[in-house]
């Protein structure tokens, strides 16, 4: 259990720090931010998203405020509990054996003008094999068409890593 506070600690500490620097540019559609957090066998990871990702198509009505509502429930009935499988955001190597230990979503308002959200994902993960832990490959290129970055920053065993990529290049390695 200490190891797991000693996580959440440091997760929320870079998760800080990130959003200050997230709000300079806040909401940034086709931008997504994954952080991540490894610390001997345990990796806690952040990924959020702007909600309008997961529309298939954006339409304004006049009803806005009601409709907004109703769109974020369905959303998180139906969508956010697909994204318990990790898989179809980032994917771990096969042979760290890592077992997903924790979910969590929720949603976020990152704008006073206007109802601009973001969707944030949370996952806790336990490895076995934490030596074979070399790098994340990043899936969610493949789920959302219009996906053009993610910025990765990344606290792991104690040593910062900050990277942002495109489709073209979806693996990292540390």
């Amino acid at each position: 259990m200490l190891k797991l506070s000693f996580i959440s600690l440091l997760f929320i500490f870079s998760l800080a720090n990130a959003e200050e620097t997230r709000h300079a540019s806040a909401h940034v559609h086709g931008l997504n931010n994954l952080t991540m957090v490894l610390s001997q066998n345990q990796i806690a990871i952040s990924y959020e998203m702007p909600i309008i990702q997961l529309h298939e198509e954006h339409e304004e009505h006049e009803e806005h405020e009601e409709h907004e509502e109703h769109e974020e429930l369905a959303i998180k009935n139906k969508s956010l509990m697909e994204f318990q499988n990790h898989l179809q955001l980032f994917e771990l190597p096969v042979g760290a054996e890592c077992e997903l230990s924790s979910f969590k979503s929720e949603f976020h308002n990152v704008s006073t003008e206007g109802d601009h959200k973001d969707i944030e994902l949370s996952y806790e993960f336990y490895c076995n094999e934490p030596n074979l832990l070399n790098g994340i490959q990043i899936n969610a290129f493949d789920r959302f068409d219009d996906l053009q970055m993610v910025n990765f920053d990344a606290i792991i065993n104690n040593q910062g890593f900050t990277k942002s990529f495109n489709s073209l290049e979806a693996k990292i390695t540390f």
